[in-house]
């Protein structure tokens, strides 16, 4: 991964599919399975990987960084349904140490101020 800027984006279209030929500032050239026209002159975050030399020039494919970093085997963590969890189990910890009987709406909101403190961190 590194962050580029590209030059140039044409689309081709051939018997396999489309794809793009992008060239980046540094002169690397490859393909792309995405469409990053909007993208030429700006900065940008890509994923690159080498492919094998052709007509004596490295190519290169190019991908924007997708959110499931472990590569494509399984599907990312959901960290917010985990955050979420943990903030109600500690709502619901929190109350029966004050042995008081408490309406769900208050655990709800008690739940919610619990998440709110775990996504500062």
């Amino acid at each position: 991964m590194g962050k580029v800027i590209i030059k140039t984006c044409v689309k081709k279209e051939t018997s396999k599919g489309i794809f793009y030929t992008i060239e980046l500032s540094d002169g690397r050239k490859g393909i792309s399975s995405e469409d990053l026209t909007s993208k030429i002159g700006f900065e940008l975050e890509l994923e690159i990987k080498e492919g094998k030399p052709y007509e004596g020039v490295m190519q290169y494919y190019f991908n924007t960084p997708k959110e499931n970093k472990n590569g494509g085997k399984f599907f990312a963590k959901d960290w917010t349904f985990n955050k979420r969890q943990l903030s109600l189990e500690l709502a619901i910890s929190s109350i029966k140490l004050t042995d008081q009987k408490v309406s769900t709406e208050n655990i709800l909101a008690l739940s919610e101020k619990y998440y709110e403190y775990l996504n500062k961190k």
